[in-house]
């Protein structure tokens, strides 16, 4: 079990690495520039944009510095400034040394703002989203799913895999309102601007996939219980 986790994470970090590199290629490829407006810009003060952003130096340098930058931990005597190119997300200090890690860099829409400022104000109501729509997935998916796997080929499978077929099917544009509707505005357990409602339309996104994982084989064995974990809950968290 622990070859296999350690087997999943590095398979995590090498397709988060596939999809930065993906996303850089095409960000690229397209047309146009960050700092292309209506009114085009002095060429002098788009170079020192270019610059100060980095995005004179070559492609390979630019995506590589940018990995070393939120990948690559960093152990300096220097305390930390209010440079934006200087904000990194976690920082304290060891002894006489300063560690600093995840340096995203400056935001380019927002002037004197690091990404890193966004990212705190920003991920406190992001992990109590994520928190709870992961407590609702859990509480329904699980159920589901075990219910599915000891009543293989029983109505209690087949109801199980009906939700589960039925919460892949509906696009999200349409569950969501509707769950709004029913438990802010019918029901009233909830206000419509609460973060119930969104928790309702995540929790129930995600457990869906989660129910429809199989234990092991049908046999007339008592079901393995570690298959059945191993087989469902590394596809939840992938």
């Amino acid at each position: 079990m622990t070859n296999y986790i350690i087997r999943r994470l590095l398979y995590m970090l090498v397709v988060l690495f596939v999809i930065a590199g993906i996303t850089f290629t095409l960000m690229h490829a397209v047309p146009g520039g960050p700092f292309d407006k209506e009114k085009k810009l002095p060429p002098e003060i788009q170079a020192n944009k270019e610059k100060y952003y980095h995005l004179d130096d070559p492609l390979p340098v630019q995506f590589f510095s940018y990995l070393s930058l939120v990948t690559l931990p960093r152990l300096t005597t220097t305390p930390p400034t209010l440079n934006t190119n200087d904000d990194y997300l976690i920082t304290f200090q060891v002894g006489d040394y300063w560690f600093k890690w995840m340096n995203f860099g400056p935001s380019i829409t927002s002037r004197n703002r690091s990404v890193n400022d966004i990212f705190r104000e920003q991920l406190p109501v992001s992990f109590q989203l994520g928190v709870f729509a992961l407590l609702i997935a859990v509480s329904i998916g699980m159920p589901l799913g075990i219910m599915s796997a000891l009543n293989h080929n029983r109505w209690p499978d087949y109801v199980g895999m009906g939700v589960a077929i039925f919460g892949v099917s509906v696009p999200t544009i349409v569950l969501g309102p509707t769950l709004v509707w029913i438990f802010g505005v019918l029901l009233q357990w909830f206000s419509p601007d609460d973060l119930a409602c969104p928790l309702a339309l995540f929790g129930t996104e995600s457990p869906l996939p989660l129910s429809q994982r199989r234990a092991c084989p049908p046999s007339p064995v008592p079901p393995n219980w570690l298959c059945f974990f191993a087989h469902s809950s590394p596809a939840f968290l992938s």
